[in-house]
C-alpha cells in the first residue's frame, strides 16, 4: 500500500509540474496572458486537480484488461477527448462571452491539458497495469449502440438544460456574465429565449451528448465489470466539474462556483446513466 501511495505521489508531481510548465511556455495570445497575469495563483488548487486526475488514471489503469501501449493510447484518448476537447468546443460556441480568447488560445488550452497526460499516463501504466488480467473478448452490437447513442444525446440535452437553469442560472452573477442582465425568466421562458438567441444550442448539445457516449467506448472494452465501467465513466466525466476548483481568468469566482456545482452534479448523474445504457451493447463472443 505504501508503495502504491508513493508511486501515485510521483504521478501527481509529474502531472503538476508539466501542467504548470505548459501553461507558462505555450504561446498564448498577449490578451490572454495579460488577463492571466492578474489572476493570483494558489498551488493548492492545482494540487487538488492533479490528485483527482491522477486517481482517475490510476483507477482506469488498475482495473482494465489492457496493458502496455494499448492501455496508454486508450487512456489518453478517453481523457483528452472527454475532459479537454469536449470542454473547449463548448468554449468556442460561447466565444462571445470570452472575447479575450483566440482560436489558437482554445487549441493551446487543450494542448496544455494533453501534455501532462502524455507525461503521466506512461508512468501510471508502468506502475499500475494489471499484468495478470485475462482479456475477455467481446463484441459490440452496432445497431444497439447507434440507438443508445441517440438516446444518450437526448438525455444529455435534458440534463444540460435542467441543471443549467435550476443550478447555474440561479446565480445572478452568472446571468449577468452571459446575458448582461440579472433578469431570471421562467424555465420554459429561458429555453425559448435560448433557442431564439442561439438556435444552434439544441443540436449542438445533442451532438455533444452523442460524442460523450462515443468517446467512452474504449472504457467499455477495457472494463471487466459493469461497476468498474460506470465508475470509470463517472471519474472521467467529473473532471468537467472539478476542474472549476482551479481559479481561471475566464470566469469570475461566483460564475465559476455556479458552473462547478452545476457541472459536478450533472456530469456525475450523466456518467451513471451513460454507464448503465452503454454496458448493454456488450456481447460475449
Amino acid at each position: 500500500m505504501v508503495k502504491i501511495v508513493l508511486k501515485l505521489m510521483l504521478c501527481i508531481v509529474v502531472y503538476s509540474v508539466v501542467f504548470a510548465a505548459a501553461n507558462v511556455v505555450l504561446p498564448f495570445s498577449e490578451g490572454f496572458k495579460a488577463l492571466a497575469s492578474t489572476e493570483s495563483e494558489n498551488p493548492l488548487f492545482l494540487l487538488i486537480i492533479s490528485v483527482l486526475v491522477c486517481f482517475t488514471i490510476y483507477f482506469i489503469v488498475r482495473n482494465t484488461n489492457y496493458s502496455g501501449i494499448k492501455l496508454f493510447l486508450n487512456t489518453v484518448f478517453v481523457m483528452f477527448f472527454i475532459q479537454l476537447f469536449m470542454a473547449q468546443i463548448e468554449t468556442a460556441l460561447f466565444g462571445q462571452a470570452f472575447s479575450v480568447l483566440t482560436s489558437l488560445d482554445i487549441f493551446l488550452i487543450m494542448l496544455a491539458g494533453l501534455l501532462p497526460l502524455l507525461a503521466t499516463v506512461p508512468i501510471a501504466v508502468k506502475f499500475f497495469q494489471n499484468k495478470g488480467a485475462v482479456i475477455e473478448k467481446t463484441r459490440i452490437n452496432v445497431k444497439s449502440l447507434l440507438i443508445k447513442l441517440g438516446i444518450i444525446g437526448v438525455i444529455y440535452v435534458v440534463i444540460y438544460m435542467v441543471f443549467g437553469y435550476f443550478v447555474a442560472w440561479q446565480f445572478e452573477e452568472l446571468r449577468i456574465f452571459y446575458s448582461g442582465s440579472p433578469e431570471k425568466l421562467s424555465f420554459f421562458g429561458q429555453m425559448a429565449n435560448n433557442m431564439r438567441t442561439n438556435p444552434i444550442i439544441i443540436p449542438f448539445q445533442l451532438l455533444r451528448g452523442i460524442l460523450f457516449g462515443i468517446f467512452v467506448i474504449p472504457l467499455l472494452n477495457m472494463a471487466g465489470t459493469k461497476k468498474i465501467f460506470i465508475a470509470s465513466v463517472c471519474l472521467v466525466f467529473s473532471y468537467l466539474g472539478y476542474i472549476l476548483i482551479l481559479p481561471n481568468v475566464l470566469f469570475p469566482d461566483m460564475v465559476r462556483l455556479g458552473h462547478f456545482i452545476e457541472m459536478t452534479s450533472s456530469m456525475l448523474l450523466f456518467g451513471v446513466i451513460v454507464g448503465n445504457i452503454l454496458w448493454g451493447v456488450k456481447q460475449k463472443n
